[in-house]
């Protein structure tokens, strides 16, 4: 079959289950297929359009029925100087052999119209022990289209030297097949989308001349839906933290009785509820903001990635309310330190007292917020200033740093998630990210007030550690 120079066809292949269903809503960045645990899900060919100009050029995305017995299919082939040919020719009970009846399907659909092959493996499994690898590799000699082996289910992101390993060991093994032009490292549960450029790249060397022109607009089409996403997401986290750096509350003036109560409260003879401190009560508003406008950023990264659910239930804050309570006071020489710990429900809220604040916090409030999105420590320094209005709380430089930080690994964790594992959910994000933010914003030492600008710089600079081969 002639190429058409306009439309390029990408078929993902594999053996049964390995997930390019899950795998393809990624790259789509929408749902999908069926996609569930068990082999054989996907049954038919489908095509889904993965970007289109108005020029009539199409980049097409083929979901293929999964290789079940490749060992007996390729049996079938040996010897056979027109297999496909033969498949066609060939009686089959469909009903009794479904499955081969299926592959035979998917191999006339590669033969006749892929442009390049997308062959998905598990990465967990070793490519010289792993039988199915070399039967599908044999099959996919005999179509002899150009190949790229995609490593999926590799599991959480590691620092980038582990996931080399991988592709390295993987690309050893694939040495003895000329018709593989890459490997790369695409999992569909975790992959960032840094790393679909990667793959446009590999797409770009494997096609033919003639294809090329119509692939430079399409990848100029898709190239530029990703980076409006990302352009979004910046947007909204530099808003978030500029709105918590010019956040203050006034605190009112405590009555005479207010004042006796404070201070029977701190010696224990008036007992806490009976005690009203406005500085705590503006700390209580302050930080209700926060927790506020941490859950809206929430929101607008994940719709701004393509991605569906919300950041926080409302049974989460709800909760949250009830677990609010005040700190015992903080020894002055150690208040610098304590303006800076919020690393889970210890990381109580505290007031800066290097900075002239007033030892009062909140418990457990950042602590719970931690655990509810996902975070690992947002700072809860509060600093305190006396003004011509009176009394006003804002966060300290200290807390700013740490908003910046949780933010940063918001986004990270939001753009590790791929579309196929469905609704956004919080979870546990790799120790090492937090280790690589912390130290890139060492590294810029950038005041506060530049912390809002300075997003884009940071961000980028940590996707290049964790993905050196990524051109974004």
């Amino acid at each position: 079959m002639a190429t058409d120079p306009l439309r390029i066809h990408l078929s993902l292949v594999s053996h049964t289950n390995i997930g390019k269903t899950t795998l393809a809503r990624t790259l789509l960045s929408r749902d999908i297929g069926e996609v569930a645990d068990r082999a054989h899900v996907t049954e038919t060919t489908e095509d889904y359009v993965l970007a289109r100009n108005n020029e009539g050029c199409e980049l097409i995305l083929w979901d293929t029925p999964g290789f079940g017995n490749s060992v007996a299919l390729a049996k079938r082939l040996d010897g056979r100087s027109n297999p496909v040919g033969w498949f066609l020719s060939e009686v089959w009970d469909r009903m009794a052999n479904k499955t081969q009846w299926l592959n035979q399907k998917a191999l006339k659909h590669v033969k006749d119209t892929s442009s390049i092959v997308l062959y998905l493996v598990n990465a967990t499994e070793l490519p010289d022990t792993a039988p199915y690898v070399q039967a599908e590799m044999r099959i996919l000699e005999w179509i002899g289209k150009p190949v790229i082996v995609l490593l999926n289910q590799i599991g959480v992101p590691r620092p980038a030297h582990a996931e080399k390993a991988d592709v390295e060991r993987w690309q050893n093994a694939m040495r003895a097949y000329p018709i593989v032009n890459s490997v790369l490292s695409m999992d569909a549960f975790a992959r960032c989308w840094v790393q679909e450029f990667t793959l446009f790249d590999a797409i770009h060397k494997a096609l033919s001349p003639d294809q090329l022109p119509a692939f430079e607009a399409l990848r100029e089409v898709w190239s530029r839906q990703r980076r409006a996403a990302y352009s979004s997401s910046i947007q909204a986290l530099s808003l978030y933290l500029d709105k918590l750096i010019n956040d203050r509350e006034n605190a009112e003036t405590p009555s005479m009785v207010d004042q006796f109560k404070f201070w029977g409260k701190r010696l224990g003879l008036v007992k806490q509820q009976d005690a009203h401190d406005p500085t705590e009560a503006a700390q209580t508003a302050l930080s209700a903001r926060s927790v506020d406008d941490f859950c809206t950023l929430t929101d607008k990264l994940i719709a701004a990635n393509g991605l569906k659910g919300k950041g926080v239930r409302k049974t989460i804050l709800t909760r949250m309310q009830t677990d609010w309570k005040v700190s015992n006071p903080v020894d002055p020489k150690h208040a610098a330190a304590a303006g800076a710990i919020g690393t889970g429900a210890a990381g109580g809220l505290v007031a800066d007292l290097a900075t002239g604040g007033l030892s009062l916090g909140l418990g457990t409030l950042i602590g719970t917020v931690v655990g509810a999105l996902g975070g690992a420590g947002l700072a809860v320094a509060y600093n305190q200033k006396k003004e011509a209005q009176g009394t006003v709380v804002t966060w300290s430089d200290s807390a700013v740093k740490n908003f910046f930080t949780d933010a940063v690994l918001l986004y990270l964790a939001i753009a590790h998630f791929g579309r196929g594992r469905g609704n956004w959910e919080e979870g546990e994000y790799p120790a090492f990210w937090r280790e690589t933010v912390e130290e890139t914003l060492k590294h810029h030492q950038l005041e506060t007030k530049h912390l809002p600008s300075a997003f884009d710089s940071v961000i980028r600079e940590i996707l290049c550690q964790l993905y050196p081969d990524a051109q974004f």
